[in-house]
């Protein structure tokens, strides 16, 4: 009879575990994938930030960086976080180039 009841018990208990497990994983695979992107983001930033306007590397830097941020603000890494160098704007500090991704006809 007590074989009975422990076999599910058992069961139960195993896929518990395997649950927490998975998701514990998950969850440190998140931590650690936010702080890489984050840091990511950064050194893009630091590159927008060398290269001027007339560069010709400064179009694909800056649609990689814009693309990153975007991303990183939709899975939610800004909420909450430090990251020193974001300040909410994709836009190159000091530069009057506001529209020129606007019109690309690519919508989501």
């Amino acid at each position: 009879m007590m074989s009975m009841l422990a076999t599910p018990a058992a069961i139960t208990i195993t896929m518990f575990g395997i649950v927490a497990l998975v998701t514990l994983g998950l969850g440190i695979y998140w931590l650690f994938n936010k702080r890489a992107r984050l840091r990511d983001i950064a050194e893009m930033r630091a590159k927008l930030d060398e290269l001027e306007p007339a560069d010709p590397e400064y179009g694909m830097v800056r649609a990689l960086y814009t693309s990153m941020v975007l991303d990183a603000e939709r899975w939610g890494f800004f909420a909450g976080s430090e990251s020193g160098g974001h300040d909410g704007s994709a836009d190159h500090g000091g530069s009057d180039h506001v529209g020129d991704f606007g019109g690309s006809g690519h919508s989501h």
